[in-house]
């Protein structure tokens, strides 16, 4: 591989991997989410709540895209959004029942996803990959 294609190739690992996650989210009976909800959901599952701006950072997305994908979330069921008690200005977010419901599903899709990545890396290349994407400087 040429050392210039190296950003078609992030994007091609990128492109495929959305359509592996879209092929298993299907494949378990789950509808009108896609890949970028994920990046929420598991956020939520690993915090109570969360405030718009603080998911915002947590994911590094714009506020306008976080807008639109936890709207569609709450349009679903899966997210609750309200108003912070103490600042009527911030929105926090939590899970629904049946957002909590989807937690086992997103955990073995994210397994099979992480087994087909690392397929054929050892334990010495995966620490070497980890290491290298660290470094890049953007």
């Amino acid at each position: 591989m040429n050392e210039h294609e190296i950003l078609a190739a992030i994007g091609r690992i990128h492109r495929r991997s959305n359509k592996f996650i879209e092929r298993e989210l299907k494949r378990h009976q789950i509808h009108g989410i896609a890949p970028s909800h994920g990046d929420i959901l598991f956020q939520l599952y690993t915090k109570e709540f969360l405030t718009m701006n603080q998911l915002s950072c947590s994911i590094d997305r714009d506020k306008s895209t976080i807008t639109a994908l936890v709207e569609k979330l709450v349009h679903l069921g899966y997210v609750n959004k309200g108003q912070d008690p103490q600042d009527g200005r911030v929105y926090r977010l939590s899970l629904t029942d049946k957002g909590r419901e989807l937690q086992p599903v997103f955990d073995k899709v994210s397994e099979a996803l992480l087994a087909a990545v690392y397929e054929h890396f050892t334990a010495g290349e995966k620490a070497q990959l980890m290491g290298l994407l660290d470094k890049i400087g953007l």
